[in-house]
């Protein structure tokens, strides 16, 4: 018996063993964790395969080879994993929606397959409208196409939620130039360059925005910088012809000819023919303009010579030498050539120049505007309007309690971490949070409001805006069940702090949350 008893133990404790000990060192997902630790990757996807074999809807194990291929950059791998994932639609503290849907977008971007990403940004921005991430790449894609006026809805959002970087404001005002919104493109060129004070393109780009404006003092302040600084010898060029144009728009004539004789000896030092020539021109058209026929004459004589077919010089010499030699009280019936000389200022520089030098500009061309479309559609009448009242009724008739849990959880998905409850003045109307921004940690202040028989007026604007700048927080979200006022709305634009959430995208929100 005591035989049998020993025996017995003996076996138990071997099993014990087996699968305290024995046993874990076989399975491929504990396999797996201990070669990421040893930076054992290649094997780590081996095993993790072996568990997927066995478990194909495993998503942390989808999420986690998903992980493994983008760090070891095989993409393509990566994807189909990633897609998996979306298409099991289940996730976790690990294994986050949003973090999921932002590394399938970048992938399809990164294999050049841009209509995807861009659809799948947009996607995002369907549930999580306030994500920085996505609108920074929707406005970016959009702007390189060329899609100017939509591009400019989107950085507008992206600027009210993120004002602090480089890339940001100079690609807003790229786009606010391109749309002939001058001002607000000074605007954003001026507060990039805060963030980059030697930037050379975003001084060229004030330079650009303040000459359109017919600044002209302003743009020779900004080029002159450039010109002065720069070790690019284009560059240089190009800033140095600028300033000659502003000094001639200036009146400083001798100041402008002076520039344009510089370039013409620097053209002839470095034997460049284009450059020689174009300084040729306008040099004489810079003496002209200074009542200097007899120079201007000899300037463009010297480039007739070089290149008769060179721009209109047979014109401007042959009608420069008639009008040099008519007695000055004998009218000719042909233009004169002196009224040429505003054409040759105002077309001094190509109307895109500003946008093919800046580096947004996109290499391929890509068809987005049926993906806005069907996006627009989509998000307009995707669901019957009374199923989206239905909705936004059920979410301003919850209790108290009740309200602010939903609301709270609005501001998740929004991207914000709710800190505090604050007190609200009256809290029938809605309620207040102090949150933070994740990716930023920055404290926005997010006011609710469940208003009926009212739109938001532009005093509840204003003193929102109080209200932010008391709390010294980066940014405020208003969230509405009503819609603004006209005047609210002309209001708003000049209030860059606040970011408005409309009754139409607080319903896409609620999906899933009533």
């Amino acid at each position: 018996m005591i035989s049998y008893l020993v025996i017995s133990l003996l076996i138990i404790s071997g099993f014990v063993y087996y699968l305290v000990y024995i046993r874990p060192k076989f399975n491929p997902l504990n396999k797996a964790e201990q070669f990421v630790k040893t930076n054992q990757l290649h094997d780590a996807i081996i095993e993790y395969k072996k568990v997927i074999d066995e478990y194909p809807d495993n998503f942390v194990v989808h999420h986690r080879l998903a992980e493994l291929y983008l760090t070891i950059g095989e993409i393509d791998q990566a994807v189909i994993h990633l897609e998996k994932i979306l298409e099991i639609g289940k996730f976790n503290y690990e294994v986050d929606q949003l973090s999921v849907l932002k590394k399938l977008a970048k992938s399809y971007y990164v294999r050049d397959e841009v209509e995807k990403a861009f659809q799948m940004y947009l996607d995002i921005l369907k549930d999580f409208p306030a994500d920085i991430d996505s609108l920074y790449h929707v406005s970016f894609i959009l702007l390189s196409q060329e899609e100017f006026d939509s591009a400019q809805r989107y950085f507008e959002r992206l600027l009210k939620l993120k004002n602090d970087s480089y890339e940001i404001l100079f690609g807003a005002g790229i786009c606010n130039y391109q749309n002939m919104r001058i001002q607000d493109a000074i605007d954003n060129f001026r507060s990039a360059l805060q963030l980059k004070p030697q930037s050379e393109i975003a001084q060229i780009a004030l330079a650009f925005a303040f000459n359109r404006k017919r600044d002209y003092r302003q743009a020779l302040t900004y080029i002159t910088k450039v010109a002065e600084s720069t070790q690019d010898p284009d560059v240089q060029y190009l800033a140095k012809r600028f300033q000659a144009f502003l000094y001639m728009r200036l009146k400083r004539h001798d100041e402008g000819i002076k520039l344009f004789q510089d370039l013409l000896e620097i053209a002839r030092k470095n034997a460049n023919d284009d450059a020689e020539a174009l300084a040729l021109h306008d040099l004489g058209y810079a003496l002209l303009k200074n009542e200097q026929s007899s120079l201007a004459y000899d300037a463009w004589n010297e480039l007739y010579r070089k290149d008769r077919n060179y721009k209109n010089i047979q014109f401007l010499v042959t009608q420069l030498r008639k009008e040099m030699e008519v007695d000055k009280f004998v009218k000719e019936e042909s233009a004169s050539i002196m009224e040429t000389i505003t054409a040759w200022m105002e077309e001094a520089f190509p109307q895109n120049l500003l946008w093919d030098m800046c580096g947004l500009k996109g290499s391929k061309r890509y068809n987005l505007k049926d993906v806005v479309v069907t996006t627009r559609i989509t998000f307009d009448d995707g669901k019957p309007s009374s199923t989206s009242d239905d909705i936004i009724q059920k979410y301003i008739a919850l209790d108290t309690e009740n309200f602010r849990i939903i609301s709270n959880r609005l501001a998740s998905k929004l991207g914000f971490k709710v800190d505090q409850i604050l007190q609200t003045y009256r809290e029938a109307d809605g309620v207040d949070f102090l949150a933070v921004n994740p990716e930023t940690k920055d404290k926005v202040l997010i006011w609710v409001r469940r208003w009926t028989k009212t739109n938001v007026g532009e005093i509840t604007l204003r003193n929102f805006a109080q209200a932010i700048n008391d709390m010294k927080v980066k940014q405020g979200i208003l969230i509405t069940t009503a819609d603004l006022t006209d005047i609210a709305k002309e209001t708003l634009k000049q209030l860059s702090k606040i970011l408005v959430i409309y009754p139409d995208e607080i319903e896409k929100l609620l999906r899933g949350l009533l």
